[in-house]
């Protein structure tokens, strides 16, 4: 069943890129966004034909849209209702908790001869309130292009003023011995491109990966200079960071060439800090000829701060 909605031009221009928390226009993917109930939003986004991160893909990937990209306009609808709709100001900082997508099969995500425009169906199951003011929101979307449904995801997200924001990341650095944030460690070296995937370097997220007894290891390669995930200076390795360097992780240690991502789940646990090594950590779960299932995770400190499972499709061989 596709989304019901009265057809109009909802791809003319994109929303104010405050509302989706970005500074440079160019990267805001939300287009509009209407209200239908109190619960239930319709939000249309699209997807450029050639983009510098996302747009970046060795193999069959070279010709299709990246599911991450719509995971990126499925979280700027999560940002902009909450601002738009929730009464939140654009001053507070936004915390994905935990997130999860399903890629369907369809052959809207094949690139044509003309950007993608995305319709999103959200709805909001449930809404976290303290003392009366709303602190979080827990949603389900629905995602479709040219009357294909692409992905369908859910989602939490909460966030906080400055003033809370700030004495909790106080808090998370002190348990790790840390003062006050200053600048972030240097880049380190970054695995060849070809091998996970990317042509550009830059878009390497990962250090040489090691791969032992189904275990694939490697050092995170944060580089706060990257105009995608430091659109605006961060003291933490945002989320979507995090999900891109585990994605190249488990490619990196499987045997068959170009995986196709079929789904994702995630839950962020603590904050990745910027001056400290971390490492991500895949080993399959599932494996058969058609698809395969990694369970990733980032580890700091000798903690784990996030799990990514991955599934993969491959192609016949």
């Amino acid at each position: 069943m596709t989304i019901d909605v009265v057809v109009r031009d909802r791809h003319v221009r994109t929303v104010s890129r405050r509302l989706v928390h970005r500074r440079a226009v160019a990267d805001v993917l939300l287009t509009s966004m209407e209200r239908e109930s109190d619960s239930a939003f319709l939000l249309s986004a699209q997807l450029p034909r050639a983009h510098s991160y996302f747009g970046d893909h060795t193999g069959p990937a070279a010709d299709r849209y990246d599911p991450l990209a719509v995971v990126e306009a499925a979280k700027q609808a999560a940002m902009a209702i909450a601002q738009e709709y929730f009464g939140v100001p654009y001053k507070v900082s936004f915390v994905v908790r935990t997130l999860t997508g399903e890629v369907k099969q369809a052959r809207a995500w094949t690139i044509g001869d003309k950007p993608a425009n995305l319709l999103m169906a959200m709805r909001i199951p449930r809404v976290h309130q303290r003392d009366g003011v709303v602190v979080g929101l827990e949603l389900a979307m629905r995602i479709e292009c040219d009357g294909e449904l692409l992905m369908s995801m859910t989602g939490s997200c909460v966030w906080m003023d400055p003033a809370p924001w700030q004495a909790l990341r106080d808090a998370a650095r002190n348990r790790l011995g840390l003062g006050p944030f200053e600048n972030a460690a240097a880049p380190g070296e970054r695995a060849p491109a070809a091998l996970v995937g990317r042509y550009s370097p830059r878009n390497v997220l990962i250090g040489p990966p090691a791969v032992a007894g189904g275990t694939t290891r490697a050092a995170l390669v944060v580089d706060t200079r990257h105009p995608t995930h430091f659109d605006y200076q961060l003291d933490h390795a945002p989320g979507t960071l995090l999900i891109e360097a585990c994605r190249q992780t488990a490619r990196a240690g499987l045997d068959r060439p170009d995986p196709s991502l079929r789904s994702l789940a995630t839950a962020f646990k603590r904050f990745v800090e910027t001056d400290l090594p971390a490492e991500c950590v895949a080993h399959v779960t599932e494996s058969a000829p058609d698809r395969t299932t990694v369970r990733c995770e980032v580890l700091q400190s000798g903690r784990k701060t996030a799990r990514v499972d991955l599934g993969f499709t491959h192609p016949p061989e």
